[in-house]
């Protein structure tokens, strides 16, 4: 095992304008072993060269990129290369991934990562790799974000906090993919990363990072002096908090993304989506 390809497919040909850095091989990369290459190619920043020397190829897979992704790794099987798919998708319809590639990736897969890149090493790769629960946030340590240079990204670094909502939307696959379980990384661990960043504004990637209130309290205070601005996803709730509020303020909050599936009571309450 020599040299292994991440893949980011796009849902359309050419370039998104708005694409920002695939934080999942970032993680994938710091967990492979130092004596393996690891490179990356996102497409929609750039093209996937079909005819890479490669001895592995892991991609990741969102519904709407499901068609495409199947493509790619079509092409890489033919010349013999074994695919790894993980994510959204391939968590819900393993049975259909596995039509397109040799082993699916089931929830998580950080903690997994190691063991796959062993198995496939030895040539033993097994069809489906199943993470038992949530990570453990504690340990899932920094990104390698050495694999997104020279790549044209958003002007925005992207940093997670804890992952699943504490809501049960009916529509959506967050709840779907992590059930009612929430986690959080270490909050020490995270103010350091931020302060490390390059760029002058980060993007939380959380689904909600208003997910546990003394929690979010307490990274807001660690990152309140890092002289950077801010923006997230969260849930409109946040703002009967002004304690909350002053200190998103303060450590240099932006801008919210907040969700307003629709403005009809009876809607709302259908999708699970009451106060």
């Amino acid at each position: 095992m020599r040299r292994i390809g991440f893949i980011r497919p796009n849902m359309f040909p050419g370039r998104a304008a708005d694409a920002m850095t695939p934080l999942v091989f970032g993680l994938l990369a710091a967990r492979t072993p130092a004596d393996i290459e690891t490179v990356l190619w996102d497409e929609r920043v750039e093209s996937v060269p079909l005819d890479a020397d490669l001895d592995l190829v892991a991609i990741t897979v969102e519904t709407y990129t499901a068609r495409r992704a199947y493509q790619i790794a079509m092409r890489y099987r033919q010349r013999g290369i074994p695919v790894v798919m993980g994510g959204y998708h391939p968590t819900f319809e393993p049975d259909e991934a596995l039509q397109f590639c040799d082993a699916v990736v089931v929830g998580d897969g950080e903690e997994l990562w190691p063991r796959i890149v062993e198995d496939a090493r030895s040539g033993n790769l097994q069809p489906v790799y199943r993470a038992t629960g949530m990570a453990d946030l504690a340990g899932v340590g920094l990104p390698d974000r050495s694999i997104f240079e020279g790549k044209r990204y958003a002007p925005a670094d992207l940093v997670q906090f804890g992952r699943g909502c504490r809501f049960n939307c009916e529509f959506c696959s967050i709840r779907a993919f992590y059930g009612s379980a929430t986690g959080y990384r270490n909050v020490g661990q995270v103010a350091a990363e931020i302060a490390a960043l390059k760029r002058r504004h980060f993007f939380f990637v959380d689904d909600n990072l208003f997910n546990d209130r003394a929690a979010l309290k307490s990274l807001l205070r660690e990152i309140a002096d890092c002289g950077k601005t801010w923006s997230c996803q969260a849930s409109i709730d946040l703002a009967d908090d002004p304690e909350l509020i002053e200190l998103m303020v303060h450590s240099g909050c932006i801008a919210v993304l907040i969700g307003f599936e629709s403005l009809d009571a009876d809607n709302l309450k259908q999708m699970r989506k009451g106060w």
